[in-house]
């Protein structure tokens, strides 16, 4: 008759529990689905529509940018090259200082492209007209509240935007 050492006994126990483990957890899987969480109006998404400016600034921007549009620690500090870091777009900077059109182009063209001394990119063959609209109608949202020397940053864009606005679409 063979017997069985110590260690042998625990090893075959151990494998005996890990199989039953396992088994129940397959038992388990087969019963009755799960319900799906429906998610609400305000979490669901329609992936098929167009995105908003905020998907749209998370997905895009936001690698530069910072999530809340705060910016590079240092952006008014040049680099070796002589080129400016990402600044704020959360109304602490100067981009509420350009008009929707000077804007439009940043995005469009990249900063370089319209003579600004940084290294952004243009984004005119990743996004359309309506999405650089949105995205930028989302920074927007960033200054609201926000004042210089008392007034409104988002209503002193509002008028360099009247004599400058978005181009138009495939204009």
């Amino acid at each position: 008759m063979r017997r069985w050492s110590q260690t042998s006994l625990v090893l075959a126990a151990s494998a005996a529990l890990a199989a039953l483990v396992t088994l129940s957890a397959l038992i388990a899987g087969c019963g009755e689905p799960e319900p799906l969480a429906v998610p609400s109006s305000e979490q669901s998404e329609d992936i098929s529509g167009p995105r908003t400016g905020s998907q749209i600034f998370a997905s895009t921007c936001a690698v530069c940018h910072g999530d809340g549009g705060e910016g590079a620690d240092d952006w008014m500090v040049r680099d070796e090259d002589g080129r400016l870091p990402p600044p704020p777009l959360n109304g602490d900077g100067h981009t509420w200082h350009h008009s929707d059109g000077v804007l439009y182009g940043i995005v469009s063209d990249g900063g370089a492209g319209i003579g600004f001394g940084s290294n952004m990119p243009g984004f005119k063959d990743e996004l359309s007209h309506e999405e650089i609209v949105a995205v930028l109608d989302f920074v927007k949202t960033l200054w609201e509240g926000k004042e210089i020397d008392g007034f409104s940053i988002l209503e002193s864009q509002r008028e360099l935007s009247e004599v400058d606005p978005y181009p138009v679409a495939g204009g």
